[in-house]
């Protein structure tokens, strides 16, 4: 009889390590899995590792054949933009049902098995904005292509490309492109902000801008960091969005420096409005690390709010609040404070950051969700934040009071891809999201 006991539980434990393992290296897991994650924290820094480098070369192996199939469909369906999936998700813990619709974007997909710091992958990461009654979608080597956005209710999104001068203007200014970290539309205005290797082989971070014209873009320089770096550094920020109507605000990550992102001297690090008619620019926030989140909200009562997440190191992503009613500059800590640790286990950061003179985050995640773009919307008397997430695959809804100073609520809705890009549609009353497994553009919508 114990015999059998012991051999019953040996082969649950058998079976429930296959199952995880086989989760695992599939890659169709719960990336904040709780379990998985307590795992991880147990295992020596050089093994996790090498099991990383096994998982990755092993799930290559599993999925390469699925995979080639969704390559090639996608490739040979063109540019219709075709439907791959309908289905209903639910939030994690108020179960709110919300429809998704997945449909093919033409460019190439992100591939980690390089590194989630390769420079390859710069290329890689697709942006969208939506002007009027059309969706316009940049891929990461600078291609661009348009459609309806009422097409998200069809079968197909009819793609339509626009051409560029953009390879031969960067070029004839003596530059190599990197890749992309935002777009933005701005009635007749298109702007990118790009990532650029000068002739020294230094890397920069600019804002370029042309005319919408949907047959043609003619860019030219908006603003230039003049961040000269040795290095290829991928906290580089970037978003940009409208501030009012005569100005924008920007988004310049660490880049890898450290000293500087206190100093009011250095662009990294920062938050800063720049002027659309003659590009001057004042810092609205320092103390940033890489803020791939940026949102600017004004409520009822015509207060104005900056809104921003930001990755952490390994933990500690946070959102930050910048109340501009209290005209002051916001410092937010790094890399002095962060609730996070480096990756190689050492922690050097003060914990509280109000303590230290700095502000506290409106709510942080510990581990990583990799997060990424938010939009901001208010329901009643609350505000809601959707912040987006790469690791994590999910939209986390943020319902906070009216000026953001507390968090009532917290739920998550659980993709299954990761996201980089998310807008909210009033017309369509539903979000657009870039999905970057195949890539893919989804349309999420409430079903309540």
């Amino acid at each position: 009889m114990i015999k059998k006991i012991i051999y019953f539980f040996s082969l649950v434990i058998f079976i429930s390590i296959i199952f995880f393992s086989f989760q695992i290296i599939s890659g169709k897991y719960d990336k904040q899995n709780e379990f998985i994650l307590k795992i991880k924290e147990v295992i020596p820094k050089k093994l996790e590792n090498r099991l990383r480098n096994l998982v990755y070369d092993l799930r290559r192996y599993l999925i390469e054949d699925e995979l080639q199939k969704m390559q090639a469909a996608k490739i040979s369906q063109g540019l219709n933009g075709e439907l791959i999936s309908t289905k209903k998700i639910f939030t994690e813990f108020s179960k709110t049902e919300f429809k998704m619709k997945e449909f093919f974007l033409p460019f190439e997909r992100l591939d980690l098995s390089y590194g989630w710091k390769s420079i390859i992958n710069a290329k890689r990461a697709h942006y969208l904005d939506t002007v009027g009654d059309k969706t316009i979608v940049v891929s990461g080597k600078g291609d661009f292509i348009f459609f309806e956005t009422k097409k998200f209710f069809s079968e197909k999104l009819d793609q339509k490309t626009i051409s560029s001068n953009l390879s031969d203007f960067i070029q004839n200014e003596k530059f190599e492109f990197v890749g992309l970290r935002d777009l933005l539309i701005d009635e007749d205005n298109l702007y990118l902000s790009v990532i650029l290797q000068d002739t020294d082989k230094k890397y920069t971070l600019a804002i370029i801008n042309a005319q919408l014209n949907y047959k043609k873009l003619i860019f030219q320089f908006f603003f230039k960091t003049e961040l000269l770096l040795k290095n290829y550094s991928i906290g580089s920020g970037g978003r940009i969005v409208n501030y009012g109507k005569d100005k924008l605000l920007f988004t310049i990550g660490h880049l890898d420096l450290k000293d500087e992102i206190q100093s009011k001297e250095n662009l990294a690090g920062k938050i800063i409005s720049i002027d659309k008619s003659d590009q001057s620019y004042k810092i609205l926030s320092l103390g940033h690390r890489n803020q791939q989140g940026l949102f600017y909200f004004k409520n009822i009562k015509n207060e104005e709010f900056v809104i921003n997440s930001e990755h952490g190191p390994k933990g500690g992503d946070e959102i930050n609040i910048n109340n501009l009613k209290k005209q002051k500059l916001y410092n937010f800590g790094w890399p002095i404070s962060s609730y996070g640790t480096n990756y190689d286990g050492t922690n050097p950061f003060k914990l509280n950051h109000k303590d230290y003179g700095y502000e506290e985050p409106l709510i942080y995640f510990t581990p990583s969700i990799g997060i990424s773009e938010i939009s901001v919307r208010n329901i009643k008397d609350s505000n809601f934040i959707f912040t987006s997430s790469l690791r994590a695959h999910s939209i986390y809804i943020i319902e906070t009071d009216e000026e953001f100073l507390k968090v009532i609520n917290k739920d998550r809705l659980n993709l299954g891809n990761r996201i980089r890009d998310i807008k909210y549609v009033p017309s369509l009353e539903g979000f657009i999201v870039i999905l970057e497994n195949i890539p893919s553009i989804g349309f999420i919508q409430s079903n309540s």
